[in-house]
Formats: C-alpha cells, structure tokens, sequence
C-alpha cells in the first residue's frame, strides 16, 4: 500500500480539529484567571495567543513521538494537546505573574 505524503499545514489543521475542545477548555481556563487577577485584555489576550501557539508546536513534537500501540485519543480530548495545555496553561499564566489559587471562602462574621 502506497502512502501519500502529508503536508506540514495539514497535519495542524489536523491537531487543531482533533484538540478543538481541549483548546476551548484552555482558553476558558486562563479567561478565568485573567478576569479573577484583572488583567487587561492586551495582556489576556497575548497569554491567550503565546500559550496556544506554544501548545499546537508542543502537542505537534509529543504526537510524532507518540507510541503507535497506545490510541492518542481519550474520550473527546486529543491526548498530546491535553498534556500540552495541563503543562503550558498554568505555566505562561504564572510567567505572566498570575496567582491560581482556589478560591477562599469568607466566614460569615454575623
């Protein structure tokens, strides 16, 4: 069997397709601590765009060295974007001087 080659672009439109709902589930993430820490929507938006462009170039090298016996796919989440964005999101977020921390509950005083 003959094996056609595949171009760089569209083996990103690939990953993109394939990770949509985890880069979704990303950026809704970071969206949130940017708001929580009142960021502005330069700064928000540059750690959106830095964060995503690092995670399709990261998830790119995890997948090409990915096992061929293990499936890359777990449940509707693309595996090398998912591991991608558990390291990168928080990572950029705290780069760019950003507290995660859970959120406290007040104590009711009265």
């Amino acid at each position: 069997m003959e094996q056609n080659p595949i171009s760089i672009a569209e083996l990103i439109a690939i990953m993109l397709f394939l990770g949509s709902i985890t880069y979704l589930l990303g950026i809704a993430f970071q969206i949130y601590v940017l708001v929580k820490n009142k960021k502005t929507f330069i700064v928000s938006l540059t750690v959106i765009i830095l964060t995503r462009v690092l995670t399709i170039i990261s998830s790119y090298f995890i997948w090409r060295s990915w096992p061929t016996d293990i499936d890359d796919m777990l449940l509707f989440l693309f595996s090398p974007t998912l591991i991608s964005e558990i390291i990168l999101s928080p990572l950029i977020l705290i780069i760019f001087k950003n507290r995660i921390t859970p959120a406290r509950h007040k104590k009711n005083t009265t």
